[in-house]
């Protein structure tokens, strides 16, 4: 008499139901048809992605504000412009000091009022 174990069982029907999934996953993911349907998807997602860009760059430019390529290239001058000034800074000797603003004086008593 031997003794039936439903865990067993189950784990072998899963593992069995597994190994077909995988054969027949990896069949259709190596056929031409399902190459296609992902280069389809791609393209239309790429071509999704350009649309919508145009669209945002046509709004921000109708609303008087720059575009992400704007700001990029905005970000890139700023990076040189500082290299250049560190490059100057550097022949001249060290960082530009900047003049000294006049202190307040510090007295204990009040100004004299004027009459």
């Amino acid at each position: 008499m031997t003794s039936t174990d439903p865990a067993a069982f189950f784990r072998e029907l899963l593992g069995e139901w597994e190994r077909m999934a995988n054969k027949v996953g990896g069949d259709y993911a190596r056929s031409d048809e399902f190459t296609r349907a992902m280069h389809g998807a791609t393209a239309a997602s790429m071509s999704t992605q350009e649309a919508i860009s145009a669209m945002m760059t046509r709004a921000l430019a109708a609303a008087n504000m720059p575009s992400r390529a704007e700001i990029e290239d905005l970000s890139g001058r700023l990076a040189r412009i500082e290299d250049q000034l560190g490059r100057i800074e550097a022949a001249l000797g060290g960082k530009a000091e900047r003049p000294a603003r006049p202190k307040p004086s510090r007295t204990r008593k009040p100004p004299e009022k004027k009459s």
